[in-house]
């Protein structure tokens, strides 16, 4: 069985209270006796998992360089779904939105863009397979254990899941400059959302598939959002309409 090791406080004690996934050890920093740390702990053995305490030296080198804040619990990887699985758990399409993540290659971009959708509304977040961050460690530790809140769909082609989405009633939106500012835009729902990458924006063909560009009006002398604050602006704005 493939297992990872997380880091974090707020990483592990999410894993553990949603038990989407087996956890199979949870290993402490000695010395950490904090109330949050020993409620963690009192969580993991309630749950049956395997509690360790060890030295700070065991647990730099499960973390690889991580900020572990004397935490690491070992797990299987997050769980993924299929389109149609996470089309089939909606209640209610026209409260839905989604977001598409068009090639961000920054891990903790995508850790946060994943924190505020599960914070924001949004139910699904869906990346391609290839030319993007996946759900790493690093990742998830970002996300401060959001991964555990939302569904996460990779796919190997986004265009082909595009045209999927729209047969199915959503209205898709990207993200870039030189769109319509978003003040100005009417979202339809249920809305597929998509962030373009950090550098480069919306992939040209991707771009050819959305209903409608959106752009965040911007004042002073920074030239753009990354895409995590652009993410976190628009997913807000869509709060208002779920």
């Amino acid at each position: 069985m493939t297992t990872e090791f997380l880091y974090g406080v707020n990483t592990a004690e999410e894993v553990l209270k949603a038990g989407r996934r087996r956890a199979l050890r949870l290993v402490i920093a000695r010395g950490e006796n904090s109330q949050r740390i020993l409620g963690l702990v009192s969580l993991a053995r309630k749950g049956g998992v395997k509690v360790e305490f060890c030295d700070q030296r065991a647990l730099d080198k499960l973390a690889n360089g991580g900020n572990h804040q004397g935490v690491i619990l070992e797990t299987e990887p997050p769980r993924r779904m299929d389109l149609n699985s996470a089309l089939e758990s909606e209640k209610d399409l026209k409260k839905t939105v989604w977001a598409g993540l068009d090639g961000i290659t920054d891990p903790m971009n995508l850790g946060a863009i994943i924190r505020s959708a599960a914070c924001l509304g949004v139910s699904t977040v869906i990346l391609p397979e290839r030319r993007s961050a996946g759900i790493t460690p690093t990742a998830q530790k970002a996300a401060s254990g959001a991964v555990e809140r939302i569904n996460i769909i990779e796919v190997v082609n986004m265009n082909q899941t595009i045209i999927k989405l729209k047969e199915k009633g959503f209205w898709v939106y990207g993200m870039d400059m030189g769109g319509k500012p978003l003040p100005q835009v009417d979202f339809v729902l249920p809305a597929f959302i998509i962030i373009g990458s950090e550098g480069e924006g919306l992939h040209a063909k991707t771009r050819e598939h959305c209903d409608e560009i959106v752009s965040i009006p911007q004042k002073g002398g920074v030239e753009s959002l990354n895409a995590g604050n652009a993410a976190a602006v628009v997913f807000y704005e869509l709060s208002k309409r779920i």
